[in-house]
């Protein structure tokens, strides 16, 4: 039986889930391991996503692709800008958004959000850390949001950061997976 999901699933693959796959792996390693997202990994994937979806929708598909990368871009700004996220993040969601288009990239940054987020809580939890570290984000918000949205920084701590794009990765194969289920 499972034999016969993956034969389903594999036959049914496109270019831009080759190009999702590898690229959202190779970003997992990366930042798992370095904790950082290379340039050199997600340059290319923006230019394949791009390239693909022009060849394959014309304008259309260079509209959409586009379109994506602006809503990977507008996703995480706010949090990289307060100093919450490296721009690795950002550009890794943002060359997800050019491979896969605009709902997706929403959906599966919701699923790697929501990935992170456990993991953070959980990792906090057991290092008492959690209230002091829910009042560092919450300050920025807060003064963002009285100061008229400009962006203030978020506090140093001297916590270690946590490899969000591992993360944001997990939420995405999960979300890319359920979606080749269906």
């Amino acid at each position: 039986m499972n034999n016969l999901i993956l034969t389903d699933i594999a036959s049914n693959l496109r270019a831009e889930d080759y190009a999702l796959i590898v690229f959202t792996l190779t970003c997992a390693v990366t930042d798992a391991w370095r904790k950082k997202i290379y340039n050199w990994a997600t340059l290319p994937a923006f230019i394949a996503g791009v390239t693909l979806a022009s060849l394959s929708g014309g304008w259309k598909g260079l509209g959409f692709s586009l379109l994506g990368a602006v809503a990977g871009f507008i996703i995480l700004y706010f949090f990289w800008a307060a100093g919450g996220m490296g721009a690795g993040d950002v550009k890794f969601l943002m060359a997800v958004g050019a491979i896969k288009g605009p709902l997706f990239v929403f959906k599966s940054a919701l699923c790697g959000i929501f990935v992170a987020g456990i993991v953070t809580v959980i990792w906090m939890l057991v290092r008492g850390v959690f209230f002091k570290s829910l009042k560092n984000v919450m300050i920025p918000f807060y003064t963002s949001f009285v100061s008229g949205f400009r962006i203030s920084p978020m506090p140093q701590t001297k916590s270690p950061a946590l490899p969000f794009g591992f993360y944001l990765a997990v939420g995405i194969m999960g979300y890319w997976l359920y979606e080749a289920l269906l």
